[in-house]
């Protein structure tokens, strides 16, 4: 980890924790994020390194983690690697999978919108080389999260669908998930209705609506089923 990174405000994710909100496998994620011994390097550039003992990786790398799950049954971890240094070097930027910036496949290729100084937008190819993959939808990639100004990803929101108020956001709760309004932990709340036994009981103690405790309880439990 640098010595000048913030982890208040980068967020910590352990692989375990990772794989849960990705609805991966540990070993997969655990490959991606580490590499295995003479057989694959990262595929990720890690921020953080080892925290407290153990592998962990920030809000930006997650970000980048989602990609590499996204398109891994489709394209080699090779692959996957040589897009991503491609698109840094084009780019400018050491994690462009974690802006705004718009990746797109016409169903052989993945290319990327990039705008040039003059303000134009053109189509870049980042894998030209006889890449085929078939086609995939993938607007998720970009519609759950929330980015800044600057098109760097700020928010995700990992199960909007079941949890849409759930979000995660590196400067809350070290990246846990939390209620977007009340910032409570989501886990905090499920561990409280498991101990209490009543929802509105615990709706009461924390001072929130009954339906964001359900929508907490819901988010958690969707977690373990995919893990």
């Amino acid at each position: 980890m640098r010595a000048d990174f913030s982890l208040l405000e980068s967020g910590i994710f352990t692989v375990p924790e990772a794989a849960l909100l990705m609805g991966q496998k540990q070993s997969l994620v655990r490959v991606w994020i580490e590499g295995h011994t003479r057989k694959q390097s990262p595929v990720i550039d890690n921020e953080l390194g080892r925290v407290d003992g153990k592998t962990a990786v920030s809000f930006t790398n997650l970000m980048e983690l989602r990609f590499v799950a996204f398109f891994a049954p489709h394209v080699g971890l090779q692959e996957i690697r040589k897009i991503m240094d491609e698109a840094k070097a084009t780019l400018g930027h050491p994690h462009p999978f974690a802006t705004r910036t718009v990746f797109k496949t016409d169903g052989k290729k993945i290319v990327a919108e990039i705008a040039y100084r003059t303000g134009k937008v053109d189509i870049y190819d980042l894998r030209s080389r006889n890449l085929e993959m078939r086609t995939v939808v993938w607007n998720s990639l970009k519609n759950d999260v929330t980015y800044d100004p600057l098109g760097q990803a700020v928010s995700w929101r990992p199960r909007p669908h079941i949890a849409p108020n759930v979000i995660v956001h590196p400067r809350f709760a070290f990246g846990q998930p939390v209620l977007k309004k009340s910032r409570i932990p989501t886990k905090v709340l499920a561990k409280a209705v498991q101990v209490e036994g009543s929802m509105k009981f615990v709706a009461d103690i924390f001072e929130v609506p009954i339906k964001s405790v359900r929508e907490a309880v819901k988010f958690e439990q969707n977690l373990r089923l995919a893990a």
